[in-house]
């Protein structure tokens, strides 16, 4: 049974004479579940921007001298900063991906809020203990 429509349009175009929108872009309520997301791919990039730069470093172990010159430069101030940023995302893209699962897998979806902010503690603990050596050789750093 076939069923003629007068009105074949596609969904974006609007209808005549229909009232125009004043605001032309979408916005959106940044929630927990979206802020989430948004941090997790952030993360995952800067994760693999490291990665790259990392394996890029590694060449420097064929040339002694490159590489103790390498080493060297890490205990400036700015890689103990970069390694507590390092710190938090890895700590922060692990949790969430485990969030994730136990969303996608345990069917937690109903407690995602909750368990959003559980395993964000989690991750504040892990944080503060594991960015402690880097907190410390900065702060020895800049006492001396």
């Amino acid at each position: 049974m076939a069923v003629a429509t007068d009105t074949a349009r596609p969904l974006s175009a609007p209808m005549l004479g229909a009232p125009v929108e004043a605001h032309a872009v979408q916005r959106y309520k940044v929630r927990v579940g979206m802020f989430a997301w948004m941090l997790h791919r952030l993360t995952g990039l800067a994760l693999t921007g490291y990665l790259v730069v990392h394996v890029w470093g590694l060449k420097a172990i064929t040339n002694p001298d490159a590489y103790n010159a390498l080493i060297t430069s890490y205990h400036a101030p700015i890689y103990k900063v970069g390694e507590f940023l390092l710190l938090g995302a890895v700590v922060y893209h692990a949790l969430n991906g485990m969030r994730i699962v136990l969303i996608d897998f345990m069917g937690w979806s109903p407690n995602q809020q909750k368990l959003f902010w559980s395993l964000g503690a989690i991750a504040a603990v892990l944080f503060a203990v594991g960015g402690y050596p880097s907190i410390a050789a900065l702060v020895d750093h800049f006492n001396q």
